[in-house]
């Protein structure tokens, strides 16, 4: 696919980064030189220098015949005008970053008269496709994650009916253990491992070592059950303190008071503070350091059963919550804007180490679909991806069993026939309208492709 990106920030780099290796022709706009020549250092990509909101500057990157025109600038407003004009010159899709909400629905314009039907204008009309907000993706995934027993993500696919989930490895007597060796009532099947180094599929005389988080694919409704194999259960979270009252630490303090939990904010700015108490009247805002060990003692957090820090400086992020776990906080969260920090951030002992950017990627990687691909998903630090395929009567795999196809840079987690996963796949061949899950490192993504055409 040709693919514009407008914007090299940390959002635009990360998804340039992860389409390139897929082999995507890729094209970045960004109006800063010094961004642009660190984006030529480190990717292959070709880049232009300049305004993306201008159509001199997407004529130049040839928008007319892009199939997807990606603008995630930190300006929602120029996002939204890229779109715009890239749609009128014939771009095939588009997708904005937009942050604010109010911007992401549709609204209605006065009528002429009080007879006169009222005109609705939607995002379409404005030229965008999809609407991609890092900040509201970010949140909806620590919440999900505290809502759960493990303090990790899940993806679903098939409609819920499998389940990919990352748990990492707590149980000493698994550790130099042969994946072959696990064993479970639980129909299950690891297809990746995520090591020190980078994440790996996982074949069945591969070693687990200690650190290192599994991937595992189940039935949707087993995985929390399988969980304890692997790890120690936590009871969702009753009382959360969120450390930063930003657009993330709003919108997760704003989700847990719904579901009726307890929420501390902590927010340095005295202005900031006010108005969230303000807004979010059950919740207890305090006005303080969070980096001040005396302040958290003082006020509680100990006994709170997460923390999540997100505000958007990194380095306080990791220190405050390394400082409510070692004040005895059970669960840590922690937002990360550049990803780099997170395998730091992860090694220091946070439980969950979460990016924006990374999830903007994500969400990205289920608008590049080919091949009868019908949903992605990228996992463990973006070096894999999984993927539900739909078989077509003239795919290669039609009338082949899983286990007679060797994919040397990917796996076969489930296949779904009537609603019903195998897991893991069996010798049956595989039959047209299958769903087919697959977990295959990035750069191996074409050949995977290759056997579902």
């Amino acid at each position: 696919m040709y693919i514009i990106i407008a914007g090299g920030g940390v959002v635009g780099f990360n998804i340039a980064s992860l389409l390139s290796v897929e082999n995507h022709d890729v094209v970045i706009i960004e109006e800063s030189a010094v961004a642009v020549e660190s984006i030529q250092r480190q990717l292959d990509v070709r880049t232009i220098t300049g305004n993306a909101a201008t159509p001199r500057v997407l004529r130049e990157a040839e928008a007319h015949r892009a199939d997807l025109i990606l603008a995630v600038t930190d300006s929602d407003e120029t996002n939204m005008v890229v779109c715009f004009i890239a749609k009128e010159m014939g771009a095939s899709r588009t997708a904005a970053r937009i942050r604010n909400p109010d911007y992401s629905g549709y609204f209605q314009l006065p009528a002429k008269n009080p007879g006169a039907t009222r005109r609705i204008v939607r995002p379409q009309n404005l030229g965008v496709d999809i609407f991609i907000n890092p900040e509201v993706e970010m949140a909806r995934e620590i919440l999900s994650i505290l809502r759960g027993f493990y303090s990790t993500p899940a993806e679903q696919f098939s409609g819920g009916a499998v389940q990919l989930r990352e748990f990492k490895v707590e149980d000493k007597s698994l550790f130099n253990k042969k994946v072959s060796d696990i064993k479970s009532d639980i129909p299950f099947f690891i297809v990746a491992l995520g090591h020190e180094e980078g994440g790996a599929i996982a074949r069945a005389d591969e070693i687990i070592h200690e650190g290192d988080s599994i991937y595992v694919v189940a039935p949707g409704d087993q995985v929390e059950r399988l969980g304890r194999l692997f790890a120690a259960p936590k009871p969702p979270a009753q009382s959360v303190a969120v450390i930063g009252g930003g657009r993330i630490g709003y919108l997760v303090a704003e989700g847990l008071l719904r579901q009726g939990i307890r929420v501390k904010i902590l927010e340095r700015d005295q202005s900031r503070a006010e108005e969230i108490a303000g807004k979010l009247e059950r919740a207890l805002v305090l006005q303080g350091e969070p980096t001040d060990r005396d302040f958290l003692v003082e006020q509680g957090i100990a006994s709170a059963d997460a923390v999540v820090a997100a505000t958007e400086n990194d380095e306080l992020n990791i220190l405050a919550t390394l400082l409510a776990k070692n004040i005895g906080v059970g669960r840590t969260l922690t937002v990360i804007n550049k990803p780099d920090y997170i395998p730091l951030a992860e090694a220091a002992g946070i439980d969950v180490a979460g990016s924006p950017a990374i999830i903007a990627a994500r969400k990205i990687a289920h608008y590049v679909l080919r091949g009868g691909a019908v949903a992605a998903a990228v996992i463990e630090k973006s070096t894999l991806e999984a993927i539900e395929f739909v078989v077509s009567p003239g795919a290669r795999i039609a009338g082949k069993a899983a286990t007679e196809i060797t994919l040397p840079s990917a796996i076969i987690g489930a296949v779904v026939r009537g609603g019903r996963p195998v897991i893991p796949p069996d010798d049956s061949p595989i039959e047209p309208g299958d769903h087919v899950v697959v977990v295959s490192t990035i750069a191996g993504i074409p050949e995977v492709e290759e056997f579902f055409k």
